[in-house]
């Protein structure tokens, strides 16, 4: 049995530098019943948020974040340095409240290394409403201790070990303190190499779950309607797609013309195609994200030195999105789909061949 959980008095923050998909994130929160939703443009603008919550919560226009929701790569400030700030900083509001990452480049390094600095869990891009009301949720319901080890402090982590082999034979079970929160306080004992923090459920209870005689879950009827507020946006991400091109075709000028500094061009690069990588799937676009992510990792390398070869591949990438784009091929595209990835795999073997010949 399962009954309706309540999610208007929760308050989220929302930390993305793609205004497009800070907007979307917005909506989708919103349809699904979030209260209060607070936005940042990167990591810098949330600390600024955070601190200001922490010492005037009149100005803040709230006295707490309940979830912090992040991107990973964003300039200035990024997702793993807030999160290393929110979990370590002595003027951090709250180092215990649940982070939930995002990302495009959802590698496993890129997963571990963030579940490494204490995130409460993981998105990965491409995304659907569903998928975000079950992990908010999951967060909810089925929150993880904190631990605080020798070399780590955040949510127990179920994927990755917590302590190094050296650590684990070190530690044992008269090593570990306890602290209850609906206990008194103890003070840390010197001797403990490991602290577990157990908290009362404070989310559960201000969703009201301990009302309700079954296991809450979000109103089907309004995940429906932030699924249709995501396919709504179809044509933004259109107009979206269409001006980042225009950006991508003018640093490709500019690398072939030897304008500029190639390793910025190269940055700039990096970030759009990082952006076609996670965003493509969310509005059916599937080939668009198998394209960002083949010229995300073809720009990796910022320092590289840049030939006719590797804009001829760049560009082959580009014409790519385009084709998708301007004939609205959803899904893997059919022959057309497959046309344009052989296409790009043939683009690919050309400029191995090239590079091979230059080394």
């Amino acid at each position: 049995m399962s009954e309706k959980a309540d999610l208007e008095r929760l308050s989220v923050l929302i930390v993305e530098d793609n205004s497009f998909i800070r907007d979307l994130l917005s909506d989708v929160m919103r349809s699904i019943g979030i209260g209060r939703i607070f936005t940042a443009e990167d990591g810098r603008d949330a600390i600024e948020l955070l601190q200001t919550v922490a010492t005037d919560p009149l100005k803040a226009g709230i006295s707490v974040i309940d979830i912090v929701i992040s991107d990973v790569y964003m300039p200035s400030l990024d997702g793993r340095m807030l999160l290393r700030w929110i979990r370590t900083s002595s003027k951090s509001p709250d180092r215990f409240v649940p982070t939930l990452m995002i990302s495009g480049a959802a590698d496993r390094d890129i997963v571990r290394n963030c579940r490494d600095l204490g995130a409460s869990e993981f998105l990965a891009k491409p995304f659907s409403a569903t998928i975000i009301a079950d992990k908010i949720l999951h967060t909810i319901m089925r929150p993880r201790k904190f631990i605080l080890g020798p070399t780590y402090f955040g949510p127990e982590r179920r994927r990755t070990e917590l302590f190094q082999d050296t650590e684990r034979r070190l530690v044992k079970k008269e090593d570990i303190q306890i602290i209850h929160s609906d206990k008194p306080p103890k003070a840390m004992r010197d001797d403990a190499q490991v602290i577990h923090f157990v908290f009362r459920n404070r989310l559960s209870d201000k969703i009201g779950a301990y009302n309700l005689k079954g296991v809450p879950e979000i109103d089907m009827s309004l995940i429906e309607q932030a699924e249709k507020k995501i396919e709504g946006m179809a044509g933004d991400y259109a107009d979206w797609v269409s001006k980042s091109i225009r950006q991508l075709a003018r640093s490709l000028k500019q690398l072939q013309e030897g304008e500029g500094d190639s390793k910025e061009i190269m940055e700039k690069l990096n970030i759009l195609a990082h952006e076609f990588r996670g965003q493509g799937g969310i509005f059916g676009y599937p080939l668009v994200t198998k394209f960002g992510k083949s010229l995300y990792d073809a720009t990796l390398d910022v320092n590289a030195k840049i030939t006719p070869s590797h804009v001829d591949f760049f560009k082959a990438h580009v014409d790519a999105i385009n084709a998708v784009m301007n004939e609205k091929i959803k899904g893997n595209g059919g022959e057309i789909g497959k046309s344009l990835l052989e296409g790009l795999e043939q683009a690919q073997a050309n400029f191995a061949e090239k590079s091979s010949v230059v080394s």
